[in-house]
C-alpha cells in the first residue's frame, strides 16, 4: 500500500515511515498542497494524511479538491494538536474522515486501520441532486429539470464542487487549487468566465429556479438555495441528499494494530 503525508516535519515523517515499514506500506511525504495535488491526479494513494498541526484550515485545498473529484475516494485524516471537539467537528465537516493526535503514533496506527476498513466497504458519490439539478459524474452533463446540459470538464468540476456544498462559501482559492490545480493569475481570469457560462447554462443568476450561484465580492462564490426548496428539504431531507452508490474493491487491509 502506499499513502501520502503533507508536513513539513520531518522527524514526524521518519516516524510514521518507520511506523509503517513493517506492514509493508510506503509513505510519500509532500511540504505543500500543490506539490501534493499534482501527484494525486498521477498517483493512487491508499490514504492521505493532513499535518494540521496547531492551525485549523477549514479551506484546505486537498479536502476541496476530493470533493470535487469524488471519483478520488481517498481517506484523509487530519492529524493535529488541537483535539477539542469543535476543532474535530469543523475538520469532519471539512472532508476529513478522522482527526488524531499528530504526537501519538501508535494512535495515528490505529486509526489508519479504521480508516481502510471502512474503504473496503465504502460507498462513493457518483450523483447529486439538488433540487431539480442531477449531476452524474463522468459524463461532464447536468440535468436540469429534466433537459440535459452539456458541460466542459472543467465546468462540470466547478459545478460538482459547488453542487457538493450547497449553501457554503467557497474561496476563490479554493476553487482554483480544486480545479486548476494552481492559483495563477490566468486560472483566476478563467474562473471568472467558468462562472458567468455555468450560471447562464444552468440559469443560476436567480433563485427562481431552486438554486443561484451568488458572488460575495473579491473573495468567492456560494450555491445558494431558494426558500422554497429549503423548505421541501425539511419536509422530505433526501432532496438535498447525495446519492452514492456502493462499491467494493476487494481490496485486503494490513493488521494494523
Amino acid at each position: 500500500m502506499r499513502f501520502a503525508i503533507l508536513t513539513d516535519d520531518t522527524v514526524l515523517v521518519q516516524k510514521l515511515a518507520q511506523y509503517f515499514e513493517k506492514y509493508s506500506i510506503t509513505i510519500d511525504a509532500y511540504c505543500t498542497e500543490l506539490l501534493i495535488l499534482r501527484a494525486m491526479r498521477t498517483i493512487s494513494y491508499d490514504l492521505v494524511l493532513l499535518d494540521a498541526r496547531s492551525t485549523v484550515e477549514l479551506a484546505s485545498s486537498l479536502l476541496s479538491w476530493r470533493t470535487c473529484n469524488a471519483d478520488f475516494y481517498t481517506p484523509a485524516i487530519i492529524l493535529t494538536s488541537l483535539l477539542t471537539w469543535n476543532v474535530m467537528q469543523d475538520w469532519i465537516e471539512a472532508g476529513a474522515h478522522d482527526v488524531v493526535n499528530r504526537a501519538d503514533i501508535d494512535q495515528i496506527g490505529l486509526r489508519v486501520c479504521v480508516a481502510l476498513r471502512r474503504l473496503a466497504h465504502c460507498t462513493r458519490v457518483d450523483r447529486i441532486q439538488v433540487g431539480g439539478y442531477v449531476l452524474n459524474l463522468g459524463s461532464d452533463m447536468v440535468t436540469c429539470d429534466g433537459i440535459d446540459v452539456s458541460l466542459t470538464p472543467r465546468e462540470f468540476s466547478i459545478a460538482w464542487l459547488l453542487f457538493s456544498n450547497p449553501g457554503k462559501f467557497l474561496s476563490r482559492s479554493q476553487i482554483i487549487t480544486s480545479v486548476w490545480g494552481n492559483s495563477e493569475e490566468v486560472a483566476a481570469r478563467s474562473l471568472e468566465q467558468h462562472i458567468y457560462k455555468l450560471r447562464k447554462k444552468l440559469g443560476l443568476s436567480s433563485t427562481a429556479a431552486g438554486a443561484s450561484l451568488r458572488t460575495v465580492y473579491a473573495l468567492g462564490y456560494k450555491l445558494e438555495i431558494s426558500p422554497d426548496l429549503r423548505q421541501a428539504e425539511k419536509s422530505a431531507p433526501e432532496q438535498l441528499q447525495v446519492e452514492v452508490r456502493a462499491e467494493d474493491d476487494g481490496s485486503v487491509i494490513p493488521a494494523i494494530p
